[in-house]
């Protein structure tokens, strides 16, 4: 999994990011060079945001359809 979900200290949301990022084994900042996909986000939306991530990740021809009501 090349994605993780992580609480923000202090407040009552998650955020979602990149587990690695491109330079992170030139800088060792690379917690700031990570790509954030949600900064702010409530912990059922961030695991919505996860699994979208990984199947546009492992299957190309992925096509989200909202549900109908």
């Amino acid at each position: 999994m090349p994605y993780i979900s992580r609480k923000i200290r202090g407040k009552n949301c998650y955020s979602v990011t990149k587990k690695k990022s491109k330079n992170s084994k030139k800088n060792n900042k690379s917690e700031k060079n990570k790509t954030v996909f949600s900064k702010c986000t409530t912990k059922e939306n961030a695991r919505k945001q996860l699994n979208l991530l990984r199947a546009l990740q492992y299957n190309k021809n992925f096509v989200y359809r909202s549900p109908t009501k």
